[in-house]
């Protein structure tokens, strides 16, 4: 926030709003911290953020590699020399085709992507695959599992066994296997997803009758990891008691993206409405759907920073509405503790590098999409 207010001092004239602004250093250390922590591999999920000029400055922080889930998303890397993930249910033989050129890692969804890969790969080289496990796989592997939320994501247990034989019959390399818990889920079970991975393994290698290499154990981060209790070091012990061959990663798009990015917008104009202040800013629900919170049915709406270029000290409750004709387009609120905003001031919101620039509503209206600027 203090390199986002400097950069507010020296330039305010020249920064165009609504916009982004996007901290190299704080993705940098954001990732060195949670590599730390975890012991292994970082895997960054591209779907978090695809701005390509921050993934271009931050390319030398990503040393785990990408995961990708579209092929626009490939497209946008694919020169790049960072390690390449596919991940999408969706991908068709375009989709596989590409990520075969690119020489990428693709994780196997479903049966069908697994035999058409196998028909038009032929004697075309293949990076090893991975197969996506079902969550329900892990229950099965490990009954202390807590209750995870059912998704459509991957294979069970029945459908893995026929996606290993397939690939043993046809000589396709399989390197190991992806796990996903869901969003925010890491803290919950972690450990009890690594125990199941360990016996996972054994299961598919007696079944491949050769051994792995790699598995990745999934993410589910949150954007505030670091004051979770979650005890790390313990989780490091568990990862410790895996065979030495298997190479171990996670992935993360939040954990990663969210504290390195700011949403700022101005304010247009200012009025009240039965004693109610409002400030309506350039910028709201289609540059930025995640502040307007529709998605939850209880919305605790976010109170933004002020910057202002001249100093005022009057303090009044406000809430700030976007440049849109929705009802919905609220992005946030503030107590009348809070200093009371002034046309022209800039709002800025923390915690808003991941998703909040790419889950958006921008075609709605016509209205311009959000600046966005590169703070080294």
């Amino acid at each position: 926030m203090k390199a986002v207010t400097n950069l507010l001092n020296e330039n305010h004239h020249q920064i165009e709003t609504p916009c982004y602004l996007y901290s190299v250093s704080q993705v940098a250390e954001n990732f060195s911290q949670l590599k730390s922590a975890l012991g292994t591999e970082l895997i960054y999920s591209m779907k978090a953020n695809n701005n390509i000029d921050l993934l271009m400055r931050c390319a030398h922080h990503l040393t785990g590699g990408i995961e990708i889930a579209s092929i626009g998303e490939l497209n946008l890397v694919a020169g790049g020399t960072s390690e390449k993930y596919i991940n999408n249910p969706s991908a068709d033989k375009k989709f596989l085709r590409a990520a075969v050129a690119s020489r990428s890692t693709i994780i196997i969804d479903n049966l069908t992507q697994l035999t058409s890969l196998i028909e038009f790969v032929g004697k075309r080289p293949l990076k090893p695959i991975l197969l996506r496990l079902n969550s329900c796989v892990l229950k099965q592997f490990n009954p202390e599992i807590k209750k995870i939320r059912a998704d459509q994501f991957g294979m069970d247990w029945d459908t893995a066994c026929q996606a290993i034989d397939i690939c043993k019959s046809h000589n396709t390399p399989l390197a190991g296997f992806h796990l996903f818990n869901g969003s925010y889920q890491f803290t919950s079970n972690a450990v009890e997803t690594a125990m199941a991975a360990k016996s996972i393994i054994q299961a598919i290698e007696t079944r491949y009758q050769q051994a792995l290499s790699f598995v990745n154990l999934g993410g589910g981060f949150s954007e505030n990891w670091q004051q979770s209790n979650f005890d790390f070091s313990a989780y490091r012990e568990v990862l410790a008691s895996f065979q030495k061959h298997i190479s171990l990663a996670h992935e993360t798009g939040r954990g990663l993206m969210a504290s390195a990015g700011y949403f700022a917008t101005r304010v247009r104009y200012l009025k009240n409405i039965e004693q109610q202040q409002y400030a309506i800013c350039d910028g709201g629900i289609n540059q930025n759907f995640l502040l307007a919170q529709t998605e939850n049915s209880f919305r605790k709406f976010k109170t933004p920073m002020i910057w202002s270029s001249k100093p005022h000290t009057q303090q009044q409750s406000c809430i700030y509405v976007g440049s849109s004709c929705s009802k919905d387009d609220v992005i946030g609120k503030q107590d009348q503790h809070h200093i009371t905003p002034k046309v022209g001031d800039i709002c800025i919101y923390d915690n808003c590098g991941a998703y909040n620039a790419s889950y958006t509503l921008s075609p709605f209206l016509k209205l311009p999409s959000a600046k966005t600027y590169i703070i080294e």
